[in-house]
């Protein structure tokens, strides 16, 4: 070692010789505070009596960085005020040396360190405690209790805000804001509103309600209650969005659904003042006229500017599902129904039924239908037009139906076994549902295969001959084709044709609506020696009928 060189204290060989704990090894603690920037190596080896305890300890404290030659002292300083302010930021004691392992040069990085000072932060005088890594920050001490109380009244003003926040949605007067409501919902619905009452509920979240609401005239739409889950989008000016509005128990007429805007069905110039992204339902009733379809609820999704995309609805028995579908002719509709019937008071049930159709402002037009019911299967198109009362058109294929659950259904007194096909055209105008039912007019071009008559047999009364009545009994026969003419008052059956082997009868029936019977027929029994004819006729009300052959 250079004798000459003369040696200075850095803030960290200060720090050190302040506090005591810092280098516990005696000899270097020795040295370290004989050093002061004045006194040679040599000097100071005289002073302490020990050359090579000195010039070791002096060593090891210029690597531990300690001390540093007098010509580096002045950037050591700079430098070491540089990394207290480090040491600081990341919550190391002032003075403190990051672990050992890590050399950091104190000089400028553009610099290296002069080979005979080797100058470093770390080394071996530092018998301290090591430290944790200088980059990463050490971890957080629990808070004081002292500063927890200061917190609480800051914590207490945020619940206090809460609270005062919760009081004012649950006891803000919205009643006040209720022509303004008013006004909105009739621009959307272009139709005036009234709304009966309006209030907040909050738990389990805030949802505005407003119940009550009535749609244009008194009878015409209503909806028992409109939930509006973020009632803070209403706020502001410009155009709300919602992201979800709930409707429940709604009754809209048909023309009116068709009117709103919503739909897009009818042209609208101007914006919508809300966009409501989705629509959900609950007890819905639609009425066509005095038709109604009940107890639906499902969703209506919408497009970007508001309007409808499309809606899926399904009774809440799940017998009717429907597909609705704005388009600039009307809502097209697909419907799926597995054990639907027409009206809660008919007596025909559809076990599964298939069908397209458009719904326009005063009809509803049935394009196709498959429905399977009465043990067979009904295929054809319907026209519903409710603009002026009930006016119903509509023609089907009948196949394979059971002629006893049919008979039940429409003329439960009528005993009347096989299997039913044929052509059936229908029309029919009234008040009401019933009344429509009641005045239908219809041609049926039937056939039945493989049936029974039951209530009279008109071999035993072609056999007995002329004035020989014949009561109940029954008619087997393979085939049975009729023309019918099918009205409010009667049913006429023309060109009737009856086969069964050597068995055969045709001729002609009417059956009033009071179930009274007059036909005529001529029957036909072939045996291998001669025929026989015989006109019969069939007398008597439903199901009691009596045969009486004429002369031969």
């Amino acid at each position: 070692m250079n004798q000459k060189l003369i040696y200075a204290k850095t803030p960290i060989g200060d720090e050190a010789v302040r506090q005591r704990t810092r280098i516990v090894q005696r000899n270097l603690r020795l040295v370290l505070v004989q050093v002061d920037g004045k006194l040679s190596a040599g000097e100071l080896s005289a002073k302490i009596g020990d050359p090579r305890l000195v010039e070791n300890a002096l060593r090891d404290l210029e690597q531990g960085g300690f001390i540093a030659p007098t010509m580096e002292a002045v950037s050591v300083w700079q430098e070491s005020k540089l990394r207290a302010q480090k040491l600081k930021t990341l919550g190391l004691p002032k003075g403190a040396a990051p672990a050992a392992g890590r050399a950091t040069s104190f000089a400028d990085p553009g610099t290296a360190p002069s080979a005979g000072s080797a100058f470093s932060s770390f080394g071996p005088p530092v018998a301290a405690a090591p430290v944790a890594e200088a980059e990463l920050p050490p971890p957080e001490a629990p808070e004081p209790w002292p500063r927890r109380l200061r917190l609480l009244p800051v914590t207490g003003g945020i619940a206090g805000i809460l609270l005062l926040g919760l009081l004012v949605l649950l006891f803000f007067p919205y009643e006040r804001f209720r022509p303004d409501i008013e006004a909105g919902l009739s621009e959307i619905l272009q139709a005036p509103v009234k709304v009966g009452e309006i209030r907040l509920s909050v738990l389990p979240q805030p949802v505005l309600r407003l119940a009550n609401v009535q749609v244009g005239g008194e009878r015409d739409a209503a909806i028992d209650e409109v939930r509006i889950p973020s009632p803070w989008a209403l706020l502001g000016s410009g155009v709300r969005v919602l992201p979800q509005v709930e409707l429940v128990g709604a009754r809209l007429p048909a023309d009116r659904l068709l009117a709103l805007p919503l739909l897009g069905v009818e042209p609208v110039g101007r914006k919508l003042p809300v966009i409501v992204r989705r629509l959900l339902i609950e007890k819905l009733s639609v009425a066509a006229g005095t038709l109604t379809l009940a107890d639906l609820k499902g969703e209506v999704r919408m497009r970007e500017d508001g309007r409808v995309e499309n809606a899926f609805l399904q009774k809440v028995d799940r017998s009717l599902r429907v597909e609705a579908q704005p388009t600039p002719q009307g809502v097209r509709l697909k419907v799926e129904g597995l054990g639907w019937r027409l009206s809660e008071d008919s007596p025909l049930t559809l076990d599964s039924i298939q069908a397209s159709g458009l719904l326009q402002k005063g009809k509803l037009v049935v394009q196709s239908f498959d429905a399977t019911t009465l043990g067979g299967v009904v295929r054809g198109s319907w026209l519903l037009d409710w603009s002026k009362g009930l006016a119903m058109v509509g023609d089907a294929t009948l196949e394979r139906l059971d002629c006893s659950r049919v008979t039940s259904v429409f003329a439960p007194s009528l005993w009347l076994e096989g299997y039913l096909g044929g052509t059936l055209r229908m029309r029919a105008a009234g008040r009401d549902w019933p009344a429509l039912w009641s005045n239908v007019e219809a041609t049926l071009d039937a056939l039945v295969l493989r049936g029974v008559l039951n209530g009279v047999d008109l071999g035993e009364a072609a056999r007995r001959g002329g004035g020989s009545p014949v009561r109940y009994g029954s008619t087997k026969f393979e085939r049975l084709s009729a023309r019918l003419a099918i009205s409010g008052q009667q049913v006429v059956g023309r060109d009737v044709v009856m086969n069964s082997g050597m068995f055969s009868a045709n001729g002609q029936f009417v059956v009033t609506r009071d179930r009274e019977v007059d036909s005529s027929l001529m029957v036909n029994i072939q045996t291998s020696a001669s025929v026989l004819r015989m006109p019969i006729r069939v007398t008597g009300t439903l199901p009691n009928l009596q045969a009486v052959g004429g002369r031969p």
